[in-house]
C-alpha cells in the first residue's frame, strides 16, 4: 500500500506543477553558481529518504525493491564508494541520523544501525508502526503511514507530538528556531512555538526534507529543490530539477539528491557550462557549497 502511495504522490505533484520533463543535462544553476552533476550511484530504483552520517561520511537511503518487501534500506560510503544493503530491517523506508546513532524506519517499527555487522536492530518501540519519515532534533521525530500521525521518541518513550495532534503529517522537520515545519497532502505548514499558531506556507508536494550542519532546512519535491527561509518564515525555490525523490546535504554544503534511478551530487564549478537547462531563483542570503 505504501508503494502505491509513493506513486500517487509523484503523479499528483507532476499534474499539479504542470511542468515539462527536461532532457538530461550536465549542469544546474543555483544562486549565482553553476553546479555539475556527479552520479554517485545509478540503476537504483526510486531512492527515497536520504540521510547522511557526517561522522562516518555515509549516506543512507531507501529504495524500491522488486521483491515481496517492496522497500529496502542501503548504505553508501561517500569516502570509499562502498555500497550495500542493510540486513535485518523489514520494509526499510526512512532514515535519520543523530550524533552517535543511525535510525531507520521499517514497516514494523524503528531500528538502529550497527556499523560492525551492517545490520539493523529493532528497538521494539511503537511496535508494528509503519514508519514513513524520520527527522532527528533533540530526539527522534517520526510519522506513520497510513495514519499520517507525528510522534516524538526519546529515552525509550514515544508520545504523539502535542502541537500536531489531530493533524495529518507526512513529513516533519525542526527549524533553527525550534518551530515545526510539516507537510501533508494539502501543502506545507509551520507551527511556531512562540505563539502556538499554525501557518500555511505553500501548496507544494514535498517528498524529502534535510538539514545541513547549521540546521538550515532544504526540501525536495518531484519538480525541484527548495529551502526554508528562517527570517521570512517562507519556503524559497532554489532550482528546477524534474523527478527528484529525496535530498541530503553534505558537511561542505554540497547537495545530494535522488532521481528516478540515480543518486547525484551537485559539485560547484568554475567557469561556464555549455548546457544549463535547469535553473533556480537567485538567492542571495544563503550560500550553497564552497
Amino acid at each position: 500500500m505504501k508503494y502505491f502511495m509513493v506513486a500517487i504522490l509523484f503523479a499528483f505533484a507532476e499534474a499539479k506543477a504542470k511542468v515539462n520533463v527536461t532532457a538530461d543535462v550536465d549542469c544546474v544553476k543555483i544562486q549565482y553558481k553553476i553546479f555539475q552533476k556527479e552520479i554517485l550511484l545509478k540503476d537504483i530504483e526510486s531512492p527515497y529518504q536520504l540521510a547522511i552520517d557526517h561522522e562516518t561520511n555515509t549516506l543512507f537511503f531507501s529504495y524500491t525493491a522488486r521483491s515481496d518487501e517492496m522497500f529496502k534500506t542501503a548504505y553508501f560510503s561517500l569516502k570509499t564508494g562502498r555500497y550495500g544493503i542493510v540486513r535485518g530491517i523489514r520494509g526499510g523506508f526512512s532514515n535519520a541520523v543523530a550524533t552517535d546513532t543511525v535510525y531507520m524506519g521499517g514497516e514494523d517499527g524503528i531500528y538502529t544501525y550497527d556499523y560492525s555487522t551492517k545490520t539493523a536492530i529493532n528497538l521494539l518501540v511503537k511496535d508494528n508502526a509503519n514508519i514513513w519519515q524520520m527527522f532527528y532534533s533533540d530526539g527522534l521525530y517520526f510519522t506513520t503511514y497510513p495514519e499520517e500521525t507525528a510522534y516524538f521518541y526519546k529515552e525509550t518513550k514515544v508520545v504523539e507530538v502535542p502541537a500536531l495532534q489531530g493533524i495529518r503529517v507526512m513529513l516533519l522537520a525542526v527549524t533553527t528556531e525550534k518551530d515545526l515545519l510539516y507537510f501533508n497532502g494539502s501543502g506545507a505548514y509551520l507551527y511556531t512555538r512562540s505563539n502556538g499558531k499554525h501557518l500555511y506556507l505553500d501548496d507544494m508536494v514535498a517528498n524529502g526534507v534535510a538539514a545541513d550542519l547549521n540546521g538550515q532546512l532544504y526540501i525536495s519535491s518531484p519538480t525541484g529543490i527548495y529551502y526554508y527561509n528562517n527570517y521570512l518564515k517562507e519556503i524559497e525555490h532554489l532550482a528546477k530539477i524534474d523527478n527528484i525523490y529525496g535530498i541530503a546535504i553534505e558537511s561542505d554544503g554540497n547537495i545530494i539528491y535522488a532521481s528516478e534511478n540515480s543518486i547525484i551530487r551537485l559539485i560547484p564549478m568554475k567557469g561556464t557550462c555549455s548546457r544549463i537547462t535547469e535553473t533556480g531563483k537567485n538567492i542571495v542570503d544563503i550560500d550553497i557549497g564552497k
